[in-house]
């Protein structure tokens, strides 16, 4: 029982902990924050060779792979033809 008393609140405390600079994971690996004035161009106006070779662009009901890649650009298009989100995956 006397284990458990000192145990339960390290465990909490693991919980609780955030991660340190070296531990974190690269969210935009893709550039995708560096794209997001994009949201609400034309299609027709996206320069795509700028937008590198790891880009696909997503229009509504496009099929796609499922599989995730921090370094590939999704730009989303809405069926105004208009950028609606740019995201990593």
């Amino acid at each position: 029982m006397k284990k458990l008393v000192i145990f339960a609140p390290l465990l909490m405390l693991a919980a609780c902990q955030t991660s340190t600079p070296g531990q974190t994971q690269n969210d935009d690996a893709c550039g995708a924050n560096r794209h997001q004035s994009l949201i609400g161009t034309p299609e027709t106006d996206l320069n795509k060779s700028a937008l590198g070779r790891n880009t696909r662009i997503i229009h509504p009901d496009s099929v796609m792979t499922m599989d995730y890649s921090a370094q590939r650009l999704n730009v989303y298009v809405d069926k105004e033809g208009k950028v609606s989100r740019v995201t990593c995956g």
